[in-house]
């Protein structure tokens, strides 16, 4: 989660092996290193830790997570 001239943005880092399970979906779309506006990174980064039941894993600029959103929480740090 960052900042840009735009606003709030995510940018999505697709693990190779999640990358992999999209090809010849309606997901192959989604592209690692993509910046987003941070709504749609957020959506997409979900479905694709949902459908292949990796972690999903938000970092950045807490600044961008806006309050209505609901409490953003520190999980304890690890190495992915």
């Amino acid at each position: 989660m960052q900042w840009k001239d735009r606003g709030a943005i995510g940018v999505l880092h697709v693990p190779e092996s999640v990358s992999n399970l999209t090809k010849g979906t309606d997901y192959e779309f989604i592209k690692s290193g993509e910046s987003l506006a941070l709504p749609i990174a957020l959506g997409l980064g979900l479905i694709l830790a949902g459908l292949s039941d990796a972690d999903l894993v938000l970092s950045g600029d807490k600044t961008a997570w806006k309050e209505n959103w609901g409490a953003l929480l520190d999980a304890p740090s690890r190495i992915l």
